[in-house]
């Protein structure tokens, strides 16, 4: 089934209503999964591993996270700009008979703090008259554990489902929870706590707590960060009382509906408590 873009904006206009979504988070998600559905049948399927923004919103379900990016972690091929840009143009330029396009309008680096650095592509895609902005951060380096998996996501726009290689539950939370205790209270990314939250909130029993405690273990090592996991009670406990993280949270509950039950001390209870669990 093709969509054009009437029918895109009535599914949009609806799914916002049901949602409390806006139809551009909607717009950019329509035309993400246009881009998975291109890698997913491209030559490099097993080369673009999904990890962040689209990937918990797949998980959790569009009513419960929205996302306005794609993270994408490399294996197996040269992640330099040059190369990256003309893969990205190869997969992009794919025809799937979407009547989608897409242009690659800029790339900047991502900043040195975030892991590993890496470069963030700004794609724009069409739809007859719709453009939509993108961002797809692209990077390599991380360790998966035990290794990733082939997630089945299914379109909200289409009966359709894209088989793409994925980061497994345990490792994204691994890497959430190093991000959110080495950063501090100078982390801003409130999307991080939330993740966490709900993933602890709703997808506890799909958790392996062995392969947690290893991805865990991994990425402190990687990231040589064992000294701020050893402090996460006083981390955590500062975080919880920082007026600064406390507003942040605030300002992202007004603009997310799906978070405006959440308080943020009852995020990192639940963390804490996790924590204390598993060791």
């Amino acid at each position: 089934m093709v969509i054009d873009y009437s029918e895109l904006f009535e599914k949009s206009k609806q799914f916002a209503k049901e949602s409390g979504l806006t139809q551009l988070e909607l717009y950019q998600r329509f035309m993400f999964e246009r881009i998975l559905e291109r890698i997913s049948v491209s030559k490099y399927n097993e080369n673009f591993i999904l990890k962040g923004g689209l990937l918990p919103s797949a998980m959790l379900g569009i009513n419960s996270r929205s996302t306005r990016d794609m993270d994408i972690s490399i294996k197996g091929i040269d992640v330099s700009q040059e190369n990256m840009l003309e893969i990205l143009n190869e997969i992009l330029s794919i025809d799937i008979n979407d009547k989608v396009k897409f242009d690659v309008v800029n790339i900047t680096d991502i900043r040195a703090d975030d892991e590993y650095g890496g470069n963030k592509y700004h794609i724009v895609g069409k739809l007859e008259n719709l453009k939509v902005a993108l961002e797809i951060d692209i990077s390599t380096g991380d360790e998966i554990t035990p290794n990733e998996l082939n997630f089945e996501y299914i379109s909200i726009f289409e009966n359709k489902k894209i088989y793409i290689d994925t980061y497994n539950i345990e490792t994204i939370l691994a890497e959430k929870i190093e991000t959110i205790l080495r950063r501090g209270k100078y982390n801003t990314r409130m999307k991080d706590y939330y993740d966490v939250y709900f993933f602890l909130m709703k997808l506890r029993n799909d958790i392996d707590l062995e392969i947690f405690k290893q991805a865990l273990n991994n990425t402190l090592r990687k990231r040589e960060a064992f000294d701020y996991y050893n402090d996460y009670k006083q981390i955590l406990d500062l975080i919880a009382e920082d007026d600064r993280i406390i507003n942040y949270w605030n300002t992202y509950k007004k603009k997310n509906k799906y978070a405006e039950n959440i308080e943020f001390k009852e995020i990192v209870k639940i963390l804490k408590e996790f924590l204390d669990s598993i060791n």
